[in-house]
């Protein structure tokens, strides 16, 4: 049975502590102990030291306002620690504290603040470590800690903090870890993390170091899973094997690295399971090897000055990745398993494009976007139904396209894409402007299939010919030329040509029908193949 110790002995033995002997140092140690009656050291200093290991507390701890050297709590069950304001010069150690809670609002500790297996449990009513404002010079540490009730370090400070394997929850009405205007020297280490209610927000954080996620569990149903609205981090966010349940928020964060998403889970706060418009980003966002995502992407507004990585990623039905004026130094967008239903490109710059025909969504939105280069280069056939996935129709994509096309000296290509441009116009026009447009189309694509128009030419000539050798006319005059049918073809069907046959005889009433379609042939054709020709010189 554990020996009881009257907490008032203790506060005694703490605030008028006996003499050292010379060259010793004053501590106090206890172990194992059942203090009876509340310790009360409001407004104390404590000129030594104090250990109480494994002992339990009937009542509170009240530490608030006092000045300690250093303290240890290691093992000790207690119903609550009442620390605001708390000064230490040292550590406070609560590795293994089993409690109601912890306060430690505007709390200073000069060393480590300690919370390693530490087994926390709310009332309900707040924060189970409650600690805004907290300022530690050293680190805190909570590896394997169990937090029932909510973490709150809102606009603490501290050089590094440790969750690693710790265990977190919150309330309906707060999170379970709230780091808003958090102020991190070094690292925020949440490896392995398990959040299973309230989610985590670091509204306004500056992460000096690195924020790990990796293997982290975060599940809210109330909220974001992950909330951190202009984040500052300094290096990177790292979150391989990420699970969030309710969405990831970086509006306007500055990450000075990577943001790693590989092989995570992200399912949706409302439809958005990663949302960063207006984010900074130093290096690359990646969400490959089998990454799921269930919801809208939003990075619209995000400068990427790496890669934008989607390879092996799966969407679910109905996903959309927003990149609307977004600027990347590269996309990749390969081998997905379940591409997403809508990618928005629209007035986004990018340095270049990798992507394959099968990870293309079923609607691209590409008006506006401007890029360098596109991986790997495909025939223009094979590229356009690409640009064919808009939903309305834009030309400067399919100009960009040809554009990109001429710069890698494939000028075929480019007359290609630019005729697709037209053909896809045509669809919007008037009904007399698109019978005109399928005469260009069809006598010389646009002007981008000048040859069409010396076939058409050779089988109008060839057919006129062979009508009028069957039926020739009648000479117009005794004495003039012999009858030539390719000449008087020719002459006919060619304006701008006088060869002196159409003058020189006269069609028979049997073949006047054809000198009509033939003169009209020839004019249309030839209007046609200036009009192409001149739009071709002015606007390709």
């Amino acid at each position: 049975m554990s020996q009881e110790v009257p907490a008032e002995v203790i506060a005694v033995l703490l605030l008028q502590p006996p003499a050292p002997e010379p060259g010793a140092v004053s501590r106090l140690q206890l172990i194992g102990a059942q203090i009876t009656g509340r310790l009360e050291l409001h407004y104390a200093a404590v000129e030594i030291p104090f250990s109480l290991r494994d002992c339990r507390f009937d009542e509170p701890v009240e530490l608030a306002d006092a000045s300690l050297r250093a303290a240890d709590f290691t093992g000790c069950h207690l119903p609550r620690l009442s620390a605001d304001r708390l000064r230490v010069d040292g550590d406070l150690t609560l590795d293994q504290l089993v409690s109601g809670g912890v306060d430690l609002f505007g709390a200073q500790i000069r060393g480590d603040l300690w919370l390693t297996s530490a087994r926390i449990t709310g009332n309900g009513s707040g924060f189970a470590v409650n600690g805004p404002q907290l300022r530690v010079e050293g680190g805190l540490y909570a590896h394997s800690a169990h937090v029932t009730g909510g973490l709150n370090l809102w606009g603490a400070q501290a050089f590094t903090i440790e969750l690693t394997q710790a265990r977190l929850s919150g309330e309906e009405d707060h999170p379970a870890f709230r780091g808003d205007g958090l102020h991190l020297v070094q690292d925020l280490g949440c490896t392995d993390l398990l959040v299973d209610g309230g989610g985590v927000r670091l509204f306004g954080a500056t992460i000096g170091g690195q924020c790990w996620l990796a293997r982290a569990d975060i599940r809210t149903a109330t909220g974001w899973a992950v909330s951190a609205p202009t984040l500052t981090v300094g290096g990177g966010i790292y979150a391989d094997g990420l699970t969030v349940e309710g969405g990831v928020n970086l509006f306007a964060a500055v990450v000075g690295e990577s943001i790693e998403l590989t092989a995570s889970t992200l399912l949706p706060y409302r439809q958005f399971a990663l949302r960063a418009p207006g984010a900074r980003v130093e290096a690359n966002i990646t969400l490959d090897n089998a990454t799921r995502v269930a919801g809208t992407i939003d990075l619209t507004r995000t400068e990427v000055k790496g890669a934008f990585s989607l390879i092996g990623t799966t969407f679910a039905e109905g996903a959309t990745v927003d990149l609307h004026r977004a600027v990347l130094g590269a996309l990749h967008l390969e081998a997905l398993t379940a591409p997403p239903a809508t990618l928005d490109l629209s007035a986004a710059t990018i340095v270049s494009i990798t992507d394959a025909a099968d990870s293309w969504p079923a609607q691209i939105a590409l008006a506006a976007l401007t890029y360098q280069a596109l991986h790997p280069v495909m025939p223009a056939a094979h590229r356009l139904p690409w640009l064919q996935r808009s939903a309305d129709y834009h030309p400067q994509p399919y100009e960009q396209l040809a554009a990109y096309y001429r710069q890698l000296g494939h000028d075929d290509d480019a007359r290609t894409v630019l005729l697709a441009r037209h053909r896809q116009r045509r669809r919007s026009l008037p009904r007399p402007a698109r019978l005109w447009g399928y005469i260009e189309d069809a006598t010389v694509g646009y002007g981008y299939r000048p040859g069409r128009a010396l076939i058409w030419l050779l089988a109008l000539v060839a057919t006129a010919a062979i009508a009028f050798s069957a039926a020739p006319p009648r000479p117009a005059q005794s004495h003039g030329p012999s009858f030539q049918p390719i000449v008087f073809s020719l002459d006919l069907i060619l304006p701008v040509l006088d060869l002196g046959q159409e003058k020189a005889f006269t069609p028979v009433d049997s073949t006047a029908w054809i000198v009509w379609i033939s003169s009209l042939s020839g004019w249309l054709l030839g209007t046609t193949v200036i009009t192409s020709l001149t739009r071709r010189l002015t606007r390709s």
